[in-house]
């Protein structure tokens, strides 16, 4: 089980983030921001916002970063995505929140990267479809904009 202190924290600390993150994301300030990149900080003792902007394709490349032996393949992240739906007649927005964990990332923390997304999905409450994955092919945006049609 992951140490409750850290698990605290970690709620802490997001828990101070949410408005200014959800708020951008969300699009309630009329930001061009469609995603926020939270990664574990400060020696996993904290999540916290590592980038946010409004071209996903950032997303995949910090993820598929080629400066180490197998893409993202040691990192832990959660993604707060939007996605436009909808025709020119109706455009709406759906919120998706993304689960990576690389494949080298060692089995403890895997197991503790499930408890704490808990507190992660305390924090971040308003979403329509949720993916977890180690595969950058799953985080293509077509193929996430497929999954939030089929929801």
């Amino acid at each position: 089980f992951p140490n409750p202190t850290i698990c605290f924290r970690l709620f802490c600390y997001l828990n101070h983030e949410k408005q200014w993150y959800q708020r951008r994301v969300r699009g309630d300030d009329e930001s061009e921001t469609v995603y926020a990149l939270l990664t574990y900080q400060e020696n996993n003792t904290k999540i916290g916002v590592l980038k946010t902007g409004g071209d996903y394709s950032q997303v995949v490349e910090v993820l598929g970063d080629e400066s180490t032996e197998e893409p993202g393949s040691g990192m832990r992240a959660y993604i707060y995505l939007r996605v436009t739906t909808g025709d020119e007649m109706s455009k709406r927005s759906k919120f998706v929140l993304l689960t990576w964990c690389g494949q080298a990332v060692p089995v403890l923390k895997k197991a503790k990267m499930s408890l704490e997304k808990t507190e992660v999905k305390k924090i971040i409450e308003a979403f329509s479809v949720e993916v977890q994955t180690s595969d950058l092919e799953d985080m293509s945006l077509e193929k996430i904009i497929t999954k939030v049609h089929d929801d």
